[in-house]
């Protein structure tokens, strides 16, 4: 298993296996991400696509809202997702067809 490193988004499985992911039979990117207190990560989203994050543990401002451990957010019509980490935290992000 290969160690994500922190403060980034990493690609944990998609459609076609890219990038050393898992391969799923979904149209759909899974990503975690482990934030430290500040980090900050972007994503952006193609038309037509969606966005469910869920926040595993901690504190974390997902466009300028506020979710913390437990809380999770459906997104569509957004082109691009900013993750701020209030504290310590992880992240689930799915990129949805």
């Amino acid at each position: 298993m290969v160690k994500a490193k922190p403060g980034e988004l990493h690609l944990v499985a998609s459609q076609a296996g890219r990038d050393g992911s898992i391969a799923i039979n979904q149209d759909a990117d899974l990503y975690v991400a482990k934030l430290a207190s500040g980090d900050r990560v972007g994503h952006k989203l193609p038309p037509q696509r969606h966005a469910w994050v869920h926040v595993a543990e901690g504190d974390v401002t997902l466009n300028g809202q506020r979710l913390k451990s437990g809380d999770a957010a459906a997104l569509s019509d957004e082109t691009r997702l900013e993750l701020a980490a209030n504290g310590d935290s992880q992240v689930l992000l799915f990129d949805l067809n």
